[in-house]
């Protein structure tokens, strides 16, 4: 509540009792017919909003609470009890047993905002910012079970929460007792960390919401005859057109079957779909595959064939095909099934505890893996490994396996990923899994937890339509269908996912693609909150395309600098008038750790430099400044945004995983050094914080430790390799070094400056040569290193190179003074003149190569005005252009020199009129948090092929440059402003390293 009415309402509690409301309306409510199984007490649910309210909000559909326990009763005063100290909204759902009918008061007290219900109806309204205030109301209830909800909201200080009653014929208020409390028995009580968001005045569905009907290009058909109730988990086709269908049976149970459905494609409706029980007694089966005449089943522990051995229609053999380690848990699932020459595949996932975290150790080895399975001999062998939940598999694009992943240890959010063999997906387990020492591979797509998924399932592509080639999948408890258009970027798949169609029946476990060209949907609630709220905890739909051509986001592609979204129809005029205005754009990346779940890291709001439209008004192309790889896009468009025929656009979101920027470098792949080759007294440890993968190497206060990776190039070439340590203040304070060798031979010394506690760490990047195919990475303590320090891991990213200047234009310059870079331009090069210019693009670490060019000047110029310029790195150090051929003199203010600070070690200058060059390799300045310069800035400089400078400090910005701080900052080139020809550049070119 706000501080005022806090201090306030604390001055009097009279004051506060005299807040009593009564409601003087009676209302009736009939108990409940019947209620699942149920235990004592109530479920508490808390979503932390991180904003302030003022009344009670609508939390956003879809959303998993950051809170979600068993309370025996509704009293609660403290953050010990909701789990959360402020801003945030809780929701308390149960039964409440009536015995003997009549009138019951109820009193509702709360800080802030609350509401009752049963039944739906409102017994209590309590809402507004308040200290602990009561409030009651009376209501007729029957004998028999009534559903219980109250909604509550917390801005600030205090918080509580407590429901009393008086029964009729009772003489005073008490607290609700559990004898007559209950809630849903044996549910997953599923949590998951970060911001939580409630529905916004301008949020509709599709537009900041999910969607909650069909979409207008399908057509919805109910598939289930009258008292058929399936929890689909697998579908296949026969060759006559019947579906089979394999039902779940519920957990830890032996009651799934298998049905054979006809008459379920083309025109049909429930009355006409006919049911057979094909088989029986399944334990929890997630697959079916109707293979060479015979259907197959992938249950929690093994791969089984039916047979009717006497034709009626009944399984009576159950053969064993395969199987697979199975500890017994109740989340050891087979997910399947796909065939392809004589293979089957499937995915096992892991083994957790109630509430979500992964179990440690696992009750069975290998989970967490796509597996393949012979089906003439049973053999099972493991394709890839790091999955938590995967739910989904399915064939994509090139005849892949794509697969979807549910948030967890691990896994901040939800993820689609391609299974290659001998990848891993970065969900480690005890014992370590068959692929857990590889480097993880990163997700085709980020599927943002609470806003495009929750509990995805199995996928399928598109075969026909405006949407052919296109990936949809399902959902258990975000429901509905989503989809996810992908492109090849870099030679890896990445892509944008959309909101398809809601408006089914049941959270979706299965769809498959009907002969018919319809969607066929399979619903399932597993209970708790793994199911969509409101929905049936069973289903089996279809939508079939009916030509309709809704107003639709078509695709979003990567482009240079930005993206290219384009529309199933045209826009319209009104909307193309200010299109600039009409996008909001942020970008955020997640980092997984054993934690379940994780919030979004580095969130940023960026803003659209431009917005152009294509001639046919169906394509857009957005530059957006700030765009980095590795994070995740969210476009969004708010309605009104119309075609031209007046439709308003179907869904106004897209999310875009932007693992590597085109014209960037490919998706950096990171090896972890606890998952490394150790030695010499190197060995791993977790007793710090902050380290990423299951843990860190130390041991560097032993001269001859090293940490050996094993890195696949995929060419030869130079590499960014960025090496993720911390250095503390033991034995001492200050930069450290280690050194770096490649297959065998040592490289260099590596300065890794001060993180100030062994708890922070840093990234020190380098740039190395490896050869194509399998490489050898070390870092070692050498004599002449200081070590003491922890190492984490390597990211490994090719080598980028940025043209800066080819000889046409200078559209990556500006002014310093702002504007245009005005130099002229002839034959390639340009001449100084105009002013200082310096690069758009502002870097870090880098490789810089520029070429540069000296008139033949009369010798009565004399000194410094003989073709002077510089190369000012970062703006802040200049490295010196001039005419100094023939200068027997070494000084620093001559050409070669860190200007002011040091001359060159020697003259390498060539004569007038001949291009000369500069190598230079840079590492800016490193500073800590607080802003305090750690380490120096160190530059080598090659001089026409000769070495001048080699990993020389710079202890401050030289004459002429910008003040030092931790910022990257923009290559400049001077114009010293002498009358007379001037000195001229070009081939400018710049590698990050980073």
């Amino acid at each position: 509540m706000l501080l005022a009415v806090h201090e306030r309402c604390r001055q009097s509690l009279v004051a506060a009792l005299v807040l009593f409301t009564f409601l003087s309306v009676f209302v009736t409510a009939p108990a409940q017919a019947a209620v699942p199984p149920q235990q004592p007490g109530v479920t508490l649910r808390v979503f932390d909003v991180q904003t302030g309210l003022d009344k009670l909000c609508t939390i956003k559909s879809g959303q998993t609470p950051n809170v979600d326990k068993l309370m025996p009763v509704i009293n609660w005063t403290g953050t010990a009890d909701f789990g959360i100290n402020d801003l945030f909204v809780s929701e308390v759902t149960g039964n409440i047993n009536i015995t003997t009918a009549g009138t019951y008061q109820f009193r509702l007290t709360s800080d802030d905002g609350s509401r009752l219900r049963i039944d739906g109806q409102v017994v209590i309204n309590n809402d507004g910012l308040h200290a602990p205030t009561p409030v009651t109301g009376s209501i007729q209830l029957s004998p028999g079970y009534h559903a219980l909800r109250i909604d509550h909201f917390d801005n600030m200080y205090d918080q509580q929460v407590t429901l009393e009653w008086q029964p009729p014929g009772a003489s005073g208020f008490v607290v609700v007792p559990n004898s007559v409390l209950s809630t849903d028995a044996d549910v997953v009580r599923v949590t998951s960390p970060g911001r939580k968001e409630c529905e916004g005045t301008a949020d509709s569905p599709g537009d900041g919401l999910p969607l909650t009907s069909v979409h207008p290009g399908f057509t919805l058909t109910n598939l289930r005859p009258n008292g058929f109730q399936p929890q689909v988990t697998g579908m296949d086709w026969l060759p006559d057109g019947r579906l089979a269908i394999a039902t779940w049976g519920g957990s830890n149970n032996v009651l799934g079957e298998v049905y054979l459905l006809s008459n379920v494609t083309g025109q049909t409706d429930p009355s006409r779909v006919q049911a057979q029980r094909v088989a029986s007694d399944l334990k929890e089966p997630m697959g079916v595959k109707y293979v060479d005449g015979k259907l197959y089943v992938s249950e929690k522990h093994r791969l089984v064939e039916l047979n009717d051995t006497n034709g009626d229609g009944v399984t009576d053999n159950y053969r064993t095909v395969a199987t697979w380690p199975f500890g017994g848990n109740f989340h050891e699932f087979a997910f399947g099934l796909l065939y392809k020459d004589g293979f089957f595949y499937a995915n096992l996932s892991v083994a957790i505890n109630y509430g979500g975290a992964t179990t440690d150790p696992q009750p069975a080895p290998n989970r967490g893996t796509t597996v393949k399975i012979d089906k003439a001999t049973g053999e099972v062998s493991y394709i890839a490994g790091g999955l938590r939940t995967p739910h989904g598999i399915g064939w994509g694009p090139e005849g892949d396996i794509f697969v979807t992943d549910n948030q967890g240890g691990w896994l901040p959010a939800n993820k689609l990923v391609r299974v290659k063999q001998d990848r891993f997906f970065n969900h480690y387990t005890n014992p370590a899994g068959p692929f857990d020492a590889r480097p993880v591979t990163a997700p085709v797509l980020w599927l943002p937890h609470n806003e495009i998924a929750n509990s995805p399932s199995n996928l399928v592509m598109l075969q026909q339509g405006i949407f052919a080639g296109q990936l949809v999948y399902g959902d258990v408890t975000y429901g509905g269908l989503q989809r996810a258009y992908l492109e090849k970027v870099n030679d890896e798949y990445q892509g944008a996912v959309f909101r398809m169609t809601q408006g089914l029946e049941s959270g979706v476990s299965r769809i498959s693609l009907g002969p018919d060209g319809a969607i066929y949907t399979g619903g399932i609630d597993g209970g708790g909150n793994w199911g969509q709220p409101g929905k049936l905890a069973y289903g089996l739909q279809k939508v079939t395309p009916n030509g309709a051509n809704a107003f639709d986001i078509l695709a979003m592609r990567a482009v240079q600098g930005g993206f290219e979204l384009e529309y199933t129809q045209p826009l319209s005029a009104e909307t193309v008038q200010n299109l600039l205005a009409k996008y909001q754009v942020s970008q955020w990346r997640y980092v997984p750790t054993p934690a379940y779940g994780g919030p979004k890291v580095d969130e940023q709001t960026l803003a659209v430099a431009s917005a152009s439209v294509s001639a046919d008004r169906k394509k857009v192309t957005l530059q957006i400044p700030g765009l980095q790889a590795g994070r995740v896009v969210h476009v969004r468009s708010p309605r009104p945004f119309s075609s031209e025929s007046g439709s308003s656009l179907w869904s106004t979101e897209a999310w875009y995983t932007l693992n590597s920027m085109v014209g960037g470098p490919a998706t950096s792949v990171t090896y972890e050094a606890e998952r490394a080759t150790l030695s010499g007294g190197a060995a791993v440890n977790t007793n710090h914080t902050g380290y990423e993968g299951t843990g860190f190497v130390d041991g560097y206060w032993n001269q001859g430790a090293a940490t050996t990776f094993s890195v696949n190039a995929p060419t030869a070439g130079t590499y960014n390799v960025g090496l993720r340590y911390s250095n503390g203040p033991d034995p001492s304070a200050g930069t450290k070094s280690v050194s770096v060798y490649v297959n065998g031979t040592k490289v260099r010394q590596v300065r890794l400056s001060s993180t100030v506690t062994w708890d922070n760490w840093a990234l020190q990047p380098e740039q190395l040569t490896l050869a194509a195919g399998t490489n050898s990475i070390s870092y070692r303590f050498d004599a002449g290193d200081v070590g003491n320090v922890n190492l984490d891991n390597i990211t490994v990213t090719p080598a980028t190179r940025v043209q800066l200047f080819n000889g046409t234009n200078l559209n990556a310059w500006e002014l310093r003074s702002g504007g245009a870079a005005p130099w002229p331009i002839a034959g390639g090069s340009t001449e100084t003149l105009g002013g200082d210019i310096r690069t758009k693009q502002k870097f870090g670490d880098f490789k810089l190569h520029v070429e540069w060019y000296e008139p033949n000047y009369p010798p009565n110029v004399t000194g410094q005005a003989r073709g002077n310029s510089g190369v000012y790195l970062q703006e802040r150090y200049e490295v010196q252009v001039l005419d100094s051929y023939g200068d027997t003199s070494l000084a620093n203010d001559e050409a070669g020199a860190i200007y002011s600070k040091k001359a060159p070690d020697v003259n390498a200058a060539t004569a007038p009129l001949t291009w000369q060059t500069y190598d230079i390799t840079f590492r800016a300045a490193r500073f800590d948090s607080a802003g305090n310069k750690t380490d120096n800035a160190r530059v080598t400089v090659v001089w026409n092929g000769v070495t001048v400078h080699n990993n020389v400090e710079i202890d401050g910005s030289t004459g002429g440059g910008d003040p030092e701080n931790a910022s990257p900052g923009s290559i400049r080139l001077q114009d010293h402003g002498d009358a007379g020809e001037n000195p001229r550049f070009r081939n400018i070119w710049i590698e990050p390293i980073s």
